[in-house]
């Protein structure tokens, strides 16, 4: 396994979902037929009533009236809306890259006019959008065609021309293609632990999961951390990838997918970091939420086999084959029970801003009783922690990987909770073995279920 990690520093940044040009922009007049597109305000009428307009009293351009009207929901139309003269009125849709979309806006005849900007939702500004219609005729809805540039949350913003309003309006938003396509709210952020990488030349730590889920559609980028050094070091690191990945994706938060000690690192940036705000969710495989007890045995914290522990962790890591043995060591320490259950847990508490979800791995030496063999690479670490009492995965016993809403074991060892090796997470070559690509998916599901 040395060969794996020798090069796994090579990989740095943050993967993400490559940005694709809109189809419109702020002065298209999509969607319009000619005679509409003839009564379209100026180029630069920002929808506000002007100096000198009949009409209600002027609104102040900077600052409008701002009304959050929640989630337009593809296929459920929303009706009778009703508009202030001098009101915004903001609305998020959720849709994938991939798919077309229809946009319809209805002005009823007591409001007359209205626009919809649809913008990023991490500056949801009336003149910077990627495209806009304007309902002109109380008898004809303006239809809007809007192909997403990337997969997540869009912003709609709703008008009334100047000298209109207040009044009622119909919103609608329809799927045309791609309506097979799927998506979270916010952006996935894979999250490795020990070992990782995000990409070693044809092979990744998450192996083949970036690509089934952004294939399905959903957002998803890839953290590179440091592949064995403390959660301090590492979550600083995730930190900066975060706000750039944010940034690059034109998203107001993200959700972490972590696996081992990168649930520890994900914790630490929503809370002693302070990045709640920028953190919908934090779902964790395997994680040592409460330590270790092989790092409490390697550092001699604990009777057992310590030297013997040791050089298997320092080998499994390949630290000593490239020689950051020092990393390595304040690795263990960031993970022994101690310093988890004393200091770790207690500065770095849930935020009731971010959602908690944990899953722990178990796996048997023969897989008689527990569904999954361990692999031989980890079985000098399972039989360790079996011979003190922990039900484990090779590495992280189960009941340490309990944290926030517990969603209970998967039949895999440490190895196949992220399909390794190069996807092969069992005895059996036709199955059945566990499927992690799978349990990836369910993992985006239930994120997309809780609306981020």
């Amino acid at each position: 396994m040395l060969w794996w990690v020798a090069a796994a520093l090579a990989a740095a940044g943050c993967q993400d979902v490559a940005l694709q040009p809109e189809d419109g922009g702020p002065d298209a007049a999509d969607g319009l037929d000619a005679a509409e597109a003839g009564d379209e305000p100026e180029p630069g009428d920002d929808g506000l009533p002007a100096e000198g307009d009949d009409g209600p009293a002027a609104c102040d351009p900077t600052a409008p009236v701002v009304a959050e009207r929640g989630e337009l929901v593809l296929g459920e139309p929303l009706a009778g809306l009703e508009l202030g003269a001098c009101e915004e009125q903001r609305f998020h849709l959720v849709a994938a890259r991939g798919q077309a979309l229809e946009i319809a806006l209805s002005a009823h005849a007591d409001l007359g006019r209205a626009r919809l900007v649809v913008a990023w939702p991490d500056e949801p500004a009336w003149d910077a959008g990627l495209a806009q219609v304007s309902a002109l005729d109380a008898d004809r809805p303006a239809r809007l065609r809007f192909s997403p540039p990337r997969s997540g949350e869009f912003a709609l913003l709703v008008r009334a021309f100047p000298g209109h309003g207040p009044g009622r309006y119909d919103l609608a938003a329809t799927c045309l293609e791609g309506c097979d396509l799927e998506t979270t709210r916010h952006p996935i952020v894979l999250v490795h632990g020990w070992t990782g990488w995000s990409q070693l030349g044809p092979y990744t730590y998450f192996y083949g999961v970036e690509e089934m889920l952004t294939g399905r559609g959903y957002p998803v980028f890839v953290a590179s951390l440091d592949p064995y050094n403390s959660v301090e070091v590492r979550s600083v690191q995730l930190a900066a990838q975060l706000e750039a990945c944010l940034a690059e994706g034109r998203a107001r938060r993200a959700s972490f997918v972590a696996h081992s000690q990168g649930g520890l690192d994900s914790r630490r940036v929503a809370s002693a970091l302070g990045h709640a705000e920028r953190v919908a969710a934090i779902f964790t495989i395997s994680t040592p939420h409460h330590g270790t007890p092989l790092c409490d045995v390697a550092l001699g914290y604990l009777p057992g086999p310590a030297q013997q522990i040791l050089t298997f962790l320092l080998e499994w890591l390949g630290a000593t084959a490239v020689g950051a043995e020092s990393d390595a060591m304040a690795s263990f320490e960031a993970m022994t029970t101690t310093r988890v259950e004393e200091v770790f847990n207690p500065e770095n508490p849930d935020d009731p801003r971010v959602l908690y979800r944990s899953w722990a791995g178990h796996t048997c030496s023969l897989g008689l009783s527990c569904g999954d063999m361990c692999d031989l690479e980890i079985q000098l670490a399972y039989d360790l922690l079996w011979a003190m009492g922990y039900v484990n995965d090779g590495i992280v016993p189960v009941d340490s990987a309990v944290w926030g809403e517990y969603r209970g074991e998967i039949p895999a060892d440490h190895f196949d909770e992220v399909g390794q090796l190069l996807g092969v997470t069992g005895p059996n070559p036709d199955g059945p073995n566990f499927d992690h690509l799978e349990f990836y998916l369910g993992l985006a599901r239930e994120l997309r279920g809780a609306g981020l």
